[in-house]
């Protein structure tokens, strides 16, 4: 007479185990994605923050608003202006250190650049100015464009 029992066979419970090994290890994939995805998305909000910031301020300074064309935010220490322009120097140090303290310092192929053109449309003049701030080698960038009717 034969005895069985109903149990599980330790190779059915290795089978078990190694399939929800497997399953942990696609979830610790997914959130490890998920985080990588996440901590893009908030460096690329910092720089759009950072974007809006120097357009409201470039609005408010149109009488200098040409002054800022060509001004580079990703070497603090040679950042330079006109003579008698200190106001000017300090928003755009104040820029330039938080760029690099939100989202790095700059590396080889950042750029981090306001340019200001004049135009006339019809009967009134325009500004557009244009800011690209890009972090961790061009891999978040933000590139942003207003048009500035001249008062």
């Amino acid at each position: 007479m034969k005895n069985y029992k109903d149990a599980f066979t330790l190779i059915e419970a290795l089978i078990s185990v190694a399939i929800a090994a497997i399953g942990f290890a696609g979830v610790m994939a997914l959130v490890s994605t998920s985080n990588n995805v996440m901590n893009d998305t908030i460096d690329k909000e910092k720089l759009k923050f950072q974007n809006t910031e120097i357009l409201e301020a470039l609005n408010a300074d149109q009488a200098n608003i040409m002054d800022y064309n060509g001004k580079d935010l990703s070497n603090c220490t040679q950042i330079t202006v006109a003579v008698n322009k200190d106001e000017q120097l300090k928003s755009l140090q104040k820029w330039c250190n938080k760029l690099q303290g939100e989202v790095g310092s700059k590396r080889s192929q950042d750029k981090r650049i306001i340019r200001v053109e004049k135009k006339k449309v019809g009967q009134s003049d325009v500004y557009i100015v244009s800011l690209e701030l890009n972090a961790k080698n061009n891999k978040k960038s933000v590139y942003m464009k207003r048009i500035f009717y001249a008062q």
